[in-house]
Order: C-alpha cells, then structure tokens, then sequence
C-alpha cells in the first residue's frame, strides 16, 4: 500500500508570524490577507487550512509557511489588520454637530455595526466562532486606544468634566457592547437591529455611570479645530 503524501511545514520553523521588511513580501503578506478575508466570506475559519489559503492566493502553500505557521496566525495578522481600520476610523472626525453624547455615541457605534454587518471576515474574527484567545487578547488592547480616541473625540464635540480613569470606563463600555454583538452574531450571523437596541441601551445605561445625562456642547468653530 502507498501511503498519502503529506507536506508538513518545517520543525524548526518559529511558531510566529513573520513579519516582511521588503515591500514585495510584504505585498505577498497582504494577498494572503485578502484570500483570507474572501474565504471568511462563505466559510467558517475551521474550514480553512494553509491549503484552502494557497489555492484562494494562487500562492504555493511553502510560501504561505514562509510567513505563517499556521492558519490560526493568518486570522490573526488579518485581524490586526481590521482593527487597525477601526482605529484609523475613530481618529477621523465624524459627521456633526451632536447635540448630545448619546448622539455621538450612536454616530460611532453605528458606523462599526454597518462596518461588521457588510464584512463577514471581521464578524467572524472578532464577534464569532474565529474569535481567538490571542485575537481577543489583542481586541481588548485595541479596546483600549479605542476609548483614549473616543474621549477625544467627546472633548471635541462637549465640555467633558475632568474625572480620573476615563479610559478604563470608555474600554469597558466597548467590552460591554461587543458583549451583545457577539451574542447577535452567534444567533443570527449579523448585528440585528433588535440586539443593536439591547446594545445601544446598555451603551447609555453605562455611560451614565461616569458621565452627567447632558454635556454642554462646544461651538461649531472649536469642533471645526
């Protein structure tokens, strides 16, 4: 009997992601990327390998191993990738003026509810079933710089009272959030508009704690600044 030929990667291979200098790997790196990210499309991230990756990329599956140990470190690298989107969307200014916090709040949350709703890969990875230790480890840092940039983004739209731990309070308002979407997408696959209420009610109710029910707005002049 002849036995199936299997391709293993190398032993001594680090069981970490390579991280490219040159621009034409890291070119490569990111239509890894890409692949994955249509492959989460129509799949769930156990249903991909290295393989399913290597066919999607028209890479050679060597050349996936080359960067990436395994699938696992592939979502990873994608989802650090998507975070860095949510970030870079925060930091720009969003559509105003608010006439209140729970305004503003909306505004935000709801441009990541749609973000989620219309990209599976980021559903997947960061709301469901690819959901990672080490992904969620590296969400709640985000989480992080997430809630330093929404309280600038608050100072700009309000007269904010000075009240230590700010950012604690902001991460965990994400956590909080995030908490009920995942439900959502466990259940349904998507942010329905009956969780996001669930959510945005929870959202308020926290906000509350640490902050007054009404923010007096700045002047257009010093939001435009």
């Amino acid at each position: 009997m002849i036995e199936a030929l299997t391709i293993t990667p190398p032993a001594e291979r680090k069981q970490e992601i390579r991280r490219p200098r040159q621009e034409r790997s890291r070119q490569r790196v990111e239509a890894i990327l890409d692949a994955a990210e249509r492959l989460l499309e129509r799949l769930e991230p156990a249903d991909i390998s290295i393989y399913t990756l290597a066919e999607e990329a028209g890479i050679s599956a060597p050349s996936i191993y080359h960067f990436f140990p395994d699938a696992s470190q592939v979502f990873l690298a994608l989802s650090e990738r998507i975070q860095g989107l949510f970030v870079d969307r925060l930091a720009r200014q969003p559509l105003g003026p608010f006439t209140s916090w729970q305004e503003l709040l909306g505004a935000r949350f709801g441009e990541a509810r749609d973000y989620y709703n219309t990209h599976p890969a980021a559903r997947r990875l960061l709301l469901g079933s690819g959901l990672s230790a080490t992904i969620r480890a590296r969400d709640l840092d985000v989480d992080r710089q997430l809630a330093m940039h929404s309280i600038e983004d608050f100072r700009r739209h309000f007269h904010m009272p000075d009240q230590p731990e700010l950012v604690e309070r902001f991460t965990e308002l994400l956590v909080i959030n995030d908490a009920m979407w995942t439900l959502s997408v466990h259940r349904h696959d998507c942010i329905t508009d009956a969780y996001d209420e669930q959510a945005r009610r929870a959202r308020e109710a926290y906000t509350r704690t640490f902050l007054p029910e009404y923010l007096l707005p700045r002047d257009r002049a010093s939001q435009a600044a």
